[in-house]
């Protein structure tokens, strides 16, 4: 089985019918007219760039994309198996779309991701309406597994790794905004004790500086792209295995005429090198905003998460950072809660925050994954403390976002306008900012279109978790003109 950017050719002919005048695909012996897929994504940015190559790969196979699942042929999940909040609404939802398979027998219905990696023989086996499942190593061959499925090669399930020499995918998009995100690196190497990543992404892999760089070059040349955001599961590893670098990356694309803006996610503490700390002070087009991931507060809580670094050292790079870059802005996750947490641990993770200062966390309460080393431990303390310290930490949080978000008010800021808003029933646009802040501003007609514009915004009130401002100046879809 191919892997991922490894898809056979498997010669795919076009025609039009001379009776409907409707496209017709033809593969192999079956012929593939207009069909409908639907599909749902959960988890994190990886998930949803693998879904874009998904639906990219289907438009081969005369498949376009429909919100609606009564009106769907293809049902696909693409499913997550770090939060168990994410776990728990794929098996809800797969398990009510047995109803539309009662209704349309020649519906097919497929998972994807990371929970059919570990789980997929047992998901098909279980559950009758399911024709398929694939691993997050084979969504490049989804157009062979369809065409499987449709031949009548019925409940199935394929999680090879892809073995090849080297890490080669293009970057596929189908969203027509101008933003991208470019896939860098895959897999993990850390094993931290809680993270079910390497087991469902495998080891860390990364494509070729030159290529990145290529196809980052392709994507603003031919399909307007002007904000792209560089993936991986530990994207601080990226180019090891090629005697390469992130920062040397960055600074490559940095030169791209018409690339506006770069992010980069998610990183690992430990891996944050000084010369990346230079690089946030010297390329021009790197976002001033990073998130980092600290989980814990506590020396003992990381030693057992296996973190591999220590509060003072991830409190040394913020310090690093914001001397290099005095604009930066820095978020981080929180995990609550880990085997046996003591309210003096906690109580360090609070000192952490007042410390680091963040803009903004996401911060959740732990839960054991199956297979890992923390799901092993012996645990006694309850969930109920565990919820009580959640809720604390997050009110706590939000006192510091406020203090630190007020002096924005009078500021101007830029901002890509993504989409629209309603604030106590007034329509307004909204964006986010170089450094990841969500702005909301009024238009200066309500039957103006902002979305994908660049525009400065005033603020006029900055509240802990987004701003409010008026529209200075409206530069159209590109900053240089246009």
């Amino acid at each position: 089985m191919a892997g991922l950017g490894q898809r056979r050719q498997t010669g795919e002919v076009a025609y039009v019918d001379e009776a409907t005048g409707e496209k017709v695909v033809k593969l192999g012996g079956l012929e593939f007219p207009p069909r409908k897929v639907w599909m749902k994504t959960f988890g994190c940015q990886m998930n949803y760039h693998d879904s874009e190559r998904i639906l990219s790969h289907l438009k081969d196979l005369n498949f376009s994309k429909t919100d609606e699942k009564e009106n769907a042929d293809l049902i696909l999940f693409n499913t997550c198996a770090i939060r168990d909040l994410a776990n728990t609404k794929f098996y809800s939802q797969l398990g009510e779309i047995k109803h539309n398979k009662k209704k349309n027998e020649k519906l097919v219905v497929g998972v994807g991701g990371c929970v059919a990696q570990t789980e997929g023989k047992t998901l098909v086996k279980k559950y009758k309406h399911l024709d398929f499942a694939f691993g997050t190593d084979v969504i490049d061959s989804i157009n062979d597994l369809v065409y499987r499925s449709y031949a009548g090669d019925g409940k199935f399930s394929v999680n090879a790794w892809d073995r090849s020499a080297d890490f080669s995918i293009q970057t596929k998009i189908t969203h027509g905004s101008p933003q991208a995100f470019v896939n860098i690196i895959k897999g993990c190497n850390k094993y931290c004790s809680y993270c079910i990543v390497p087991y469902t992404r495998g080891k860390e892999r990364s494509r070729k500086c030159a290529e990145v760089v290529e196809d980052v070059k392709k994507l603003v040349k031919h399909q307007g792209i002007q904000e792209v955001t560089l993936l991986g599961q530990n994207v601080n590893s990226y180019g090891k295995e090629n005697n390469e670098s992130l920062s040397q990356l960055i600074m490559e694309l940095d030169k791209i005429e018409g690339l506006e803006l770069i992010r980069y996610t998610t990183s690992h503490p430990y891996d944050v090198s000084d010369e990346l700390i230079e690089v946030h002070g010297k390329a021009k087009k790197l976002s001033k905003h990073l998130h980092l991931p600290v989980q814990s507060g506590s020396k003992s809580v990381l030693e057992r998460m296996l973190r591999e670094y220590t509060p003072e050292h991830f409190l040394g790079l913020c310090r690093k950072l914001r001397k290099a870059q005095p604009e930066i802005v820095l978020s981080t996750d929180i995990i609550v809660g880990f085997p046996n947490e003591t309210e003096e641990e906690f109580q360090d993770t609070l000192k952490l925050l007042d410390e680091a200062q963040f803009d903004f966390i996401y911060s959740y309460v732990y839960s054991p994954r199956k297979g890992t080393k923390s799901a092993k431990m012996a645990d006694t303390l309850p969930d109920d403390v565990r919820g009580e310290r959640l809720r604390y930490l997050q009110k706590y949080q939000l006192g510091i976002q406020e203090k630190l978000r007020a002096p924005l008010k009078g500021q101007i800021m830029r901002v890509l306008v993504d989409g629209q808003s309603h604030q106590k029933g007034i329509q307004k646009w909204k964006g986010r900012t170089n450094c990841n802040r969500i702005v909301h501003f009024s238009p200066d007609k309500l039957e103006k279109n902002y979305l994908w514009h660049w525009v400065d915004v005033e603020i006029t009130r900055a509240t802990s978790l987004s701003c409010v401002g008026d529209i200075v100046q409206d530069y159209g879809r590109r900053l240089g003109g246009e």
